[in-house]
């Protein structure tokens, strides 16, 4: 470890040949990929792009390739999207808290807000999940730029005027991502290896982040060169690495193996006996064309002049007189068990459209499965989003906007993450109103949980101007003008 951030500073190109290797999980990723993306199905020896071949059949002139049935479920898409919504497809929600101060916001967190919303974080993390489920890794890149006061993002800006933090998503399909950790866990170097194209040629470039700086190398003039090695902005390596070690899929690949290469061997069974096949018997005059109405046919028929009895000839459709029970009893089997053991669960339309008018308690009980993965799964992606955040005030206090440096040693950033699933809230409010007579919970906690309000302090605000005129309004006067008068009258 030590080796490769000395060679940084003396001799980076050999640095490159330092970096740790692992071409077996480059393999596996790739495979993955294809499995993911292309419905790929020749990974594994039960899958059906290996079960199932394609064969040679006929004979001399008349030999043909048939092809044989080959039908991907695609469960994997099923299970990675469905979690990845369950766990963060509703945006999270960034609670800043401010410590020794009432004060709920400061300038670093309107701008970590501001960094949120025009770098599209939610949606960047919606697809870096997918990434890290279906293809093990993948890695949020903050880099800074000069800013550009012609374009419109000029409207955008926060306290910075001259450079602005920005994010790029890096993926396996565009390069090689290599972590180098020390004997703690903790990144100590990141390099990125990737190819791009001048005209018709080539090149390897190799970009190596280390807690201060970019190391920038390429074979552009034919031999691995370093070409720069600036201050990259950040006083930390400015990458989010989203990794897990096994495919989302990996409890139940064996059973999505197994369904289809079922439905396939059945879907190829049907295309021999699945359609009726008319079978003629004897000799047959003048059958009917097959868009005739009123069809018929005219058989010979021949009399044995010994016994007198009549033969003639015979029409019929072959039938599969065994229905295929137990293999629609083993795919129906399988299924239920790929969505129950992947805590996945069966959103079609056949099975919501009987759900009914029920309450908002009674959806998320039919969904705990889910929820409860993604409960397990929250700690994983706070530590993914604190980490954006770090790497965000790390560049915020360097470079953009170095006056807030005294803001960070006392700002920090809860994370709510919210739910996608329907909510009644009618139900919800019956039970913050509840709790907010009963003492357990406040008024703002109560206008932040339902989170209808757009400005936090505004709302409340409104709120106890609505309830100082239901006040005036519902107060009695001390004393009656009319009865008041009419009692003078009486004693004049």
């Amino acid at each position: 470890m030590e080796d490769i951030l000395e060679l940084l500073k003396t001799n980076p190109v050999k640095a490159i040949e330092r970096l740790p290797k692992d071409e077996e999980l480059r393999a596996r990723i790739d495979l993955l990929i294809k499995e993911f993306n292309e419905q790929y199905r020749s990974t594994r020896p039960n899958q059906v792009g290996l079960i199932q071949q394609d064969k040679v059949v006929g004979v001399d002139g008349e030999r043909r390739l048939e092809k044989a049935v080959k039908i991907p479920a695609s469960f994997q898409n099923k299970i990675v999207t469905t979690s990845t919504a369950f766990e963060v497809g509703e945006p999270v929600t960034l609670v800043p808290q401010i410590f020794n101060s009432k004060e709920k916001e400061n300038d670093l967190t309107k701008e970590i807000s501001r960094l949120w919303k025009v770098n599209r974080i939610d949606s960047l993390v919606k697809k870096a999940t997918i990434l890290k489920k279906s293809e093990l890794q993948c890695a949020v890149l903050c880099y800074i730029q000069d800013i550009d006061k012609q374009t419109v993002f000029n409207k955008l800006l926060g306290l910075n005027s001259k450079k602005e933090i920005k994010v790029k998503l890096l993926e396996n399909k565009n390069g090689n991502m290599t972590p180098v950790f020390d004997s703690m866990g903790d990144m100590q170097a990141f390099s990125w290896d990737f190819t791009t194209k001048e005209g018709s040629k080539r090149i390897k470039n190799y970009w190596i982040y280390t807690a201060d700086t970019v190391y920038k190398m390429s074979d552009r003039l034919g031999t691995m060169v370093l070409e720069s090695n600036d201050l990259h902005g950040f006083n930390k390596i400015p990458v989010v690495l989203f990794e897990q070690e096994k495919p989302e899929w990996y409890v139940v690949q064996e059973m999505i193996d197994r369904i289809e290469v079922s439905m396939s061997k059945l879907g190829a069974s049907n295309d021999y006996s699945g359609h009726p096949i008319l079978m003629l018997y004897g000799n047959v005059q003048g059958a009917p064309n097959k868009d005739e109405d009123g069809k018929a046919f005219r058989f010979n028929m021949e009399e044995d002049e010994e016994t007198g009895k009549v033969s003639h000839g015979d029409a019929k459709f072959l039938t599969h007189d065994n229905a295929p029970e137990a293999v629609k009893l083993e795919l129906d089997r399988l299924e239920k068990y790929i969505y129950s053991l992947s805590s996945t669960p069966d959103l079609s339309l056949e099975n919501l459209k009987g759900i009914g008018d029920i309450s908002g308690k009674a959806i998320r009980l039919m969904f705990m499965d889910a929820i409860i993965k993604s409960k397990m799964n929250e700690g994983e992606n706070r530590t993914n989003l604190e980490r954006i955040i770090n790497v965000f005030i790390s560049g915020i206090v360097t470079t953009t906007a170095t006056k807030l440096k005294p803001q960070a040693n006392n700002t920090f950033f809860d994370i709510k993450f919210n739910s996608i699933l329907p909510s009644e809230i009618n139900e919800d409010i019956q039970t913050y109103v509840q709790a907010v007579g009963a003492g357990i919970m406040s008024v703002r906690q109560a206008v932040t949980t339902t989170g209808l309000a757009q400005d936090i302090e505004k709302e409340l605000e409104e709120i106890r101007n609505d309830q100082s005129e239901e006040s005036k309004l519902n107060k009695k006067p001390e004393t009656d003008p009319i009865i008041d008068k009419t009692n003078s009258n009486v004693e004049e």
